[in-house]
Formats: C-alpha cells, sequence, structure tokens
C-alpha cells in the first residue's frame, strides 16, 4: 500500500486537494491528488495520505446501514428528552427519528457519492502532522 506525505493546498466538504512531495520515488515529478478528508484537515496541514480499497458490499451496508441506524439513535433521543419537553412521548420519539434520520440520510448520500462510486479505490487522509513532527526524509540510493 502506498503511503506520502503531502500538504493540504484546498479544501471543499469531505474532500481535500493535497500536494505530494515526500515519499515520492526518486525521479518522480510532485502530484496534487484528490483525498477523502477524514482528519478534517485544514488548509496548510502537512498530512498522510494512503490508498484505500472499500468494497463494494461493505459500501452498500455502510449507506443503508448509516440512515438506519441513526433512525434508531433519534428515536432514543427523542425518549430520553421527552419528560424535558410538554409534548406526547409518542410525538417526541417521531420527531427525534425523522430530523436524525434526515440527517444520516444525507451524510449516507454524501459517502456514497464521494466513496463507494469511486468503485470502492480512492486517496484518503489517514494523519497528520503538527508543525516540527514530520518525520525524517528517507534517502534512497
Amino acid at each position: 500500500m502506498e503511503r506520502y506525505i503531502g500538504i493540504v493546498t484546498a479544501v471543499s466538504g469531505q474532500r481535500a486537494k493535497v500536494r505530494i512531495e515526500r515519499g515520492l520515488k526518486k525521479g518522480e515529478k510532485p502530484r496534487i491528488l484528490d483525498c477523502w478528508n477524514t482528519c478534517e484537515a485544514k488548509n496548510g496541514t502537512y498530512v498522510e495520505v494512503e490508498e484505500q480499497t472499500l468494497d463494494e458490499r461493505q459500501g452498500k451496508w455502510i449507506v443503508r446501514g448509516i440512515p438506519l441506524l441513526t433512525l434508531l439513535a433519534g428515536a432514543v433521543f427523542g425518549r430520553a428528552v421527552s419528560r424535558y419537553l410538554p409534548f406526547d412521548l409518542g410525538v417526541t420519539i417521531f420527531i427525534g427519528a425523522v430530523v436524525w434520520g434526515l440527517l444520516g440520510f444525507q451524510y449516507a448520500r454524501t459517502f456514497k457519492r464521494d466513496v463507494t462510486s469511486r468503485r470502492g479505490k480512492q486517496w484518503a487522509i489517514t494523519g497528520y502532522y503538527t508543525e516540527g513532527m514530520l518525520p525524517e526524509e528517507r534517502v534512497e540510493s
């Protein structure tokens, strides 16, 4: 699996453009990769980039499971806060389930667009470095 260290040049939602300069083979030119920004890195941050694969079957389970789990979590949340609200228990559970379910559906839609539509292979930011913490350059002979 290939790993590179680069600097974030642009961020757009859950995607980031990363300029790769470190970790390249000798004679390879710097390049810019479109990566899934799992660490929510900001512009100017040094990050570690890795190519990750997602099985199509796993992607389908995730896309279908996220809305279902958030719907369930919303119902539990609605039940928990129902004692503090002047509404009926069923109404509070329903509202919580609908709101959380819609948020989960939106996230699953974004996940499907950004991850599973890329045929399972994509570049992802797997970590970031603070200033002065970059690993030493390896010199290949």
